[in-house]
């Protein structure tokens, strides 16, 4: 899932001259600024596998999060769990259905995007935790298949100082996430008959179980986005991002 913080940096930081030489130039003052947008996220596509390090932009094949914490109580659900090397499959093959820019007196975008699959592995560590009535505690590894993802990313910025420069940074991002189809495998080196019933239970209605734990993917994709761009923005003045 965290594939889409990739996607959300693409949106946001391609308008400007940074140092790789195929970065295209876009003006703040394009009336087709969309479309240079646009332009330049497919410009940057071939270049986006072993990731943009001038940037600071990861790698998107695998796209890879070291470490995530979850802690989330709701009425049908309770987790606390430590996922450790994640890794997301397929999230180069995404495609932006819709864009929004407002840089009238504020910096904000809005993006919808589509990815027809994602291969998802994890290491995971769940305690005292339950879906529905399903205890679903344990360790080992998880493996995942999701297929037909939509999700709308909706941000702003706002300019800051940093010795002498300004620089923007992300006050705000929202995403609203819909995964079509998912399944699940569990190899759990503690439970491995309790994770074999989780995983036939997630398999066997796999959007009930997406309906439940949706608000959670949503919000830590959110906050996982922020914290990469505003790592990205924090090494790239505003007048290199957008050009006047």
């Amino acid at each position: 899932m965290k594939v889409f913080i990739f996607i959300a940096v693409c949106v946001v930081s391609v308008c400007g001259k940074v140092a790789p030489d195929y970065f295209p130039e876009c003006k703040k003052n394009d009336p087709q600024i969309v479309k240079c947008v646009l332009d330049a996220v497919e410009g940057m596509r071939p270049h986006l596998k072993q990731g943009i390090p001038e940037v600071n932009i990861p790698p998107i094949e695998p796209f890879i999060v070291p470490t995530l914490k979850l802690d989330r109580t709701a009425p049908n659900l309770r987790l606390k769990a430590v996922m450790k090397n994640m890794k997301a499959y397929g999230g180069g093959n995404f495609k932006i259905e819709k864009l929004k820019i407002n840089l009238n007196n504020k910096y904000a975008a809005e993006a919808k995007i589509t990815i027809p699959k994602l291969l998802v592995s994890a290491d995971y560590d769940v305690r005292g935790s339950r879906l529905l009535t399903l205890d679903i505690s344990g360790k080992g590894k998880l493996r995942g298949n999701f297929t037909g993802i939509t999700v709308v990313v909706k941000g702003s910025a706002k300019p800051i100082n940093k010795e002498g420069e300004e620089y923007l940074q992300v006050d705000k991002i929202a995403t609203k996430l819909k995964i079509s189809h998912g399944q699940i495998a569990l190899d759990d080196t503690e439970r491995p008959v309790a994770a074999t019933s989780a995983a036939t239970f997630f398999n066997a209605s796999p959007g009930v179980v997406l309906d439940i734990l949706n608000p959670l993917i949503e919000e830590t994709s959110a906050a996982v986005a922020k914290s990469f761009i505003n790592k990205i923005f924090g090494s790239i003045p505003i007048k290199e991002i957008l050009l006047d």
